[in-house]
């Protein structure tokens, strides 16, 4: 990395591997592939080693490694190091601060416009650890974290369009097994919705290590085999464009089965930072959105499906008020209004679905404020979302001036938008 340039990094993390990526506005970029996602602390000093280094300490026996960093912090692990409890938490923002530490981002004139973080799955579990590790890093001023589908998606959009023209697919094996990603776009829609459908195959793994080269040989002969079956049920009866390769195991030709099928009529790419690169392009539409963002919309789990908003009265006609967009992630959207109830003492939530289905009305029922007159009631409604599926609506009483004090409770209703898509 120069020292004059604005950066935006895009950081793969996944259980065993991950990879990191760079670019700047002025066309600069660069990648590190396959870092091993554990630590190792020195017995007895303060020192500590990340990656392929601490692998390679933890093997001469002069410190513990831990491993596995993603999934003992997502599960809230404390782990025993050189006598000490630490938590995994701490461990994984360690490795993480290392590996951009390396990359140069802690360079006095380096600016970092921002740092995406992309993941397997956005459960509420890991939005809770992708939180604390925002707060955690708190020296970078824009941290967003998103599913690997929706870098998929961003890398995608940047190819060259006769790439992506029609479907676009992907065999994923850096997790060492087997997932394959489908890539479909709806150009009769407005914008461009843009779904991914991804399928895991758990049972088609890939050892680490093998007794032997015949043992390693006659393994990847069998699993080329099965891979090519899985392919053929992708391929058949859809036109794909072009097929992506991922994962470290993809270094070398074993599977040559399933490339003689795939590369039939259609581009195939091989490469490890399909996910980091496209992390990184994401991070630059979050700053300066560019003509193919706005025209196409990706819709994944971690999307609201639907614009939520509230039906006002204004002038005596009944107006809607979108307030959370569909398309953002739902664990981002949050909204907070005030409002006068009517005499139903109702808050009428809209949802409309992004598909163009019908439109949903859910009635909100207002609590009751004792020795207030209706014409005295002013409320504050919280909108946020508890899950992709659940809306949260929390009411509280405001007060009126010197008149009323607020009550001082809060009234949550639960929506669960499932009826709604």
């Amino acid at each position: 990395m120069s020292e004059t340039e604005n950066y935006v990094i895009g950081f793969d993390l996944g259980n065993e591997y991950a990879q990191i990526s760079f670019v700047t506005f002025e066309e600069e970029e660069g990648d590190v592939y396959n870092i091993p996602v554990c630590i190792c602390k020195r017995n007895g000093a303060n020192q500590w080693f990340y990656g392929k280094e601490a692998q390679k300490f933890a093997a001469s026996g002069k410190g513990g490694l831990v491993d596995h960093l993603l999934e003992a912090a997502l599960k809230e692990k404390t782990i025993g190091i050189d006598g000490q409890e630490t938590d995994a938490v701490d461990l994984l923002v360690l490795f993480i601060r290392d590996c951009l530490s390396r990359l140069g981002v802690y360079k006095e004139k380096v600016c970092i416009k921002a740092l995406v973080i992309s993941v397997d799955y956005l459960t509420p579990e890991m939005v809770r650890l992708m939180e604390k590790v925002k707060y955690a890093l708190k020296e970078f001023e824009n941290i967003y974290f998103e599913q690997k589908v929706e870098s998929l998606f961003y890398y995608t959009i940047y190819q060259p369009k006769e790439l992506w023209s029609y479907e676009v697919g992907v065999i994923d094996f850096s997790e060492m097994y087997l997932k394959t990603y489908r890539v479909e776009m709806n150009h009769k829609s407005r914008p461009i919705v843009t779904t991914i459908d991804l399928k895991e195959y758990r049972e088609i793994g890939i050892p680490k290590e093998f007794s032997s080269i015949m043992e390693q040989d006659r393994y990847l002969e069998k699993t080329d085999e099965k891979v090519c079956k899985v392919m053929e049920g992708f391929l058949e009866g859809h036109i794909v464009t072009s097929v992506y390769l991922t994962g470290k195991i993809f270094e070398k030709e074993w599977c040559p089965k399933t490339l003689k099928l795939i590369c039939r009529n259609r581009r195939v790419f091989s490469g490890n930072n399909l996910y980091s690169k496209g992390a990184c392009l994401s991070g630059m539409e979050r700053i300066a959105p560019g003509e193919n963002a706005k025209a196409y919309l990706y819709l994944g789990q971690e999307k609201l499906k639907v614009n939520i908003g509230v039906l006002r009265m204004e002038q005596g006609k009944t107006v809607r008020e979108i307030l959370l967009d569909g398309g953002t992630n739902w664990f981002e959207a949050a909204a907070e209004f005030d409002f006068m109830p009517g005499e139903d003492m109702h808050l009428p939530i809209a949802l409309v679905p992004l598909d163009g289905g019908r439109e949903r009305i859910v009635p909100v029922v207002l609590p009751e404020i004792k020795d207030r007159e209706l014409k005295s009631l002013r409320f504050k409604c919280c909108l946020s979302m508890k899950s992709e599926n659940e809306l949260s609506v929390v009411v509280e009483d405001t007060g009126l001036g010197m008149f009323y004090k607020p009550d001082g409770k809060k009234y949550e209703e639960i929506i669960s938008l499932g009826g709604s898509v």
